[in-house]
């Protein structure tokens, strides 16, 4: 018998603890999980610090490269399901965020929580329905076009349904939340619906708390999720997102509860830049507080208006002749933005400096989009204010720079995807289609803007709220417009007067049914009239 000081004594392995709070694995004991803060250390009177964020353990799985990319098909009831969500998965959530997500990350986020939120996995199949039916439309082939549009209603309404129940109790991810947000919201822009979206984008703002000053606990919240919710790296695309929706509706038509929220939004310029996406989110800050201060000061003047009743405050066909007479305000808020504008392209040339070299060929295309817009707005700030329309014509060679920097984009724009290739871009972010149309409605040089509208018509791309073929009949009719009143003979924006021009444009578009509703604006006059495509 062998004595019992010769056995080895050996520890028994323990399986290391990934789950539970930031106290029991710092003390490597087992963590309760109880939330809002565990009974394990409540119990022995310890501060509980709370849960790691599902967008933290996301992160961490993707640098640790194991982050789940197959996923199990249980969650799908039938093939159909199954199929759009495939879709998604290659196509759909490669192109979503456009150049910026060089490193996949947030689609492999997103495809993490659709596996985990029913929310998340029917918005997810019915926007991937609406991208395929978009892909047929473009390529000219609508023989299952009806049946995804049905299919994509029908789990858009599961969608919602499971969004109710998630919004009835505590909020198990304010990560999932705001993707989910994002998905609804893009389902609405992608089908044109902007109004409908804008309030998905505000909720998402009003109940995560991510705009300061905001109060995050307008329903239940899981205080465990421990993400600074100003700082989310969501709030970027959220920002966006709402700023276009803005661009294509109505003010008034915001519920009444959010429509503080633009005051929450800053555009603090960084000294130093870390990364094209942070470079492209303060770019849009600016372009945002550009056109907030333009639309307030025109409400300001539209409320001194006698003729002008209360409901009538948040219409901007009010708002159209106000901005001459506002003239010493808006070169107040012009030099400001050109202050904060030079701010921030120090900060860019000093972070391209240190970090161009080392681009890939999709942060190369990134620089160059942000590039793009950081010249629109200088654009925009060097107009005066004075001459209203006629503003924009002494600025032809800045958009002839503009647009032949746009046609080196499109020339060396990379898929963004595995098959992208043979795919229309489908994206939420702003990228060529907004700026063409800046160019061929606002510059009057006739080749420039001819050349501008050449590019939308072939153009197969829906970039957020802006769909490439409704934003070209759009472009086009103003054109026709004005060309049809050009002097003869002058090619230049001189060439076309004053009261032939279009001053503003009001358009209600139908994506379904490719058609859209036109309020068009000239001095001293405004026409309505439908166009289809």
């Amino acid at each position: 018998m062998t004595p019992k000081s010769s056995i080895k004594q050996t520890r028994r392995r323990h399986t290391a603890v990934r789950t539970g709070c930031y106290t029991c694995k710092i003390r490597r004991v087992k963590c309760d999980e109880v939330r809002p803060a565990c009974a394990r250390c409540t119990s022995t009177g310890r501060k509980c610090d709370g849960y790691p964020s599902e967008l933290e353990k996301v992160r961490k799985l993707g640098e640790q490269g194991v982050l789940q990319t197959h996923f199990n098909c249980q969650p799908f009831t039938n093939t159909d399901e199954r199929m759009s969500f495939e879709y998604f998965r290659r196509h759909t959530i490669s192109q979503l965020f456009g150049y910026f997500d060089t490193s996949s990350f947030w689609g492999q986020m997103i495809l993490q929580i659709c596996y985990e939120e029913p929310v998340v996995r029917y918005a997810a199949i019915s926007l991937s329905d609406l991208h395929r039916s978009f892909a047929d439309s473009v390529n000219h082939s609508t023989q299952w076009t009806n049946q995804r549009q049905r299919s994509a209603l029908v789990h858009y309404a599961c969608a919602i349904s499971h969004m109710k129940a998630l919004l009835q109790c505590r909020i198990r991810s304010m990560d999932a939340f705001v993707v989910a947000c994002i998905l609804l919201s893009s389902i609405e822009i992608f089908q044109g619906r902007y109004e409908a979206a804008d309030v998905h984008l505000r909720g998402a703002f009003r109940v995560s708390g991510m705009a300061e000053g905001t109060d995050r606990r307008v329903y239940p919240w899981n205080g465990s999720d421990t993400l600074s919710m100003p700082h989310h790296p969501m709030r970027g695309v959220l920002m966006r997102l709402l700023f276009q929706c803005d661009l294509f509706t109505n003010g008034s038509s915001a519920p009444r509860a959010y429509s503080t929220l633009e005051q929450c939004f800053t555009a603090a310029t960084p000294d130093q830049l870390t990364s094209v996406s942070q470079a492209r989110d303060s770019l849009f800050s600016q372009i945002d507080m550009f056109f907030q201060m333009i639309n307030r000061i025109a409400v300001t003047e539209v409320t001194t208006t006698p003729e002008v009743t209360p409901t009538e405050v948040g219409d901007r066909r009010k708002t159209i002749m106000t901005r001459v007479q506002s003239e010493n305000m808006l070169r107040q808020m012009q030099s400001e933005g050109v202050f904060r504008l030079e701010r921030w392209d120090r900060a860019y040339q000093m972070f391209l400096s240190q970090c161009a070299r080392g681009f890939s060929s999709s942060e190369r295309q990134a620089a160059m989009e942000v590039e793009l817009y950081r010249d629109a707005l200088r654009i925009l700030l060097r107009t005066e204010p004075s001459k209203g329309e006629l503003a924009c014509d002494e600025l032809e060679h800045e958009f002839h720079l503009l647009l032949s920097k746009l046609q080196s984009v499109v020339d060396g724009a990379t898929p963004t995807g595995p098959t992208a290739d043979a795919q229309p871009v489908f994206t939420l972010e702003m990228g060529i289609v907004p700026l063409l149309y800046f160019i061929a409605k606002d510059c009057r040089n006739y080749a420039t803007r001819h050349a501008a509208l050449a590019m939308l018509a072939t153009s197969r791309r829906r970039e957020g709220t802006w769909d490439g073929t409704a934003v070209y009949r759009v472009a086009q009719r103003c054109v026709a417009i004005e060309e049809a009143g050009r002097l003869k003979g002058e090619m230049t924006a001189r060439g076309i007067p004053q009261h032939h021009r279009v001053l503003g444009v009001e358009v209600q578009i139908d994506l379904l049914h490719r058609k859209a509703m036109l309020v068009l604006h000239r001095l001293g006059r405004s026409q309505q009239e439908e166009i289809q495509w």
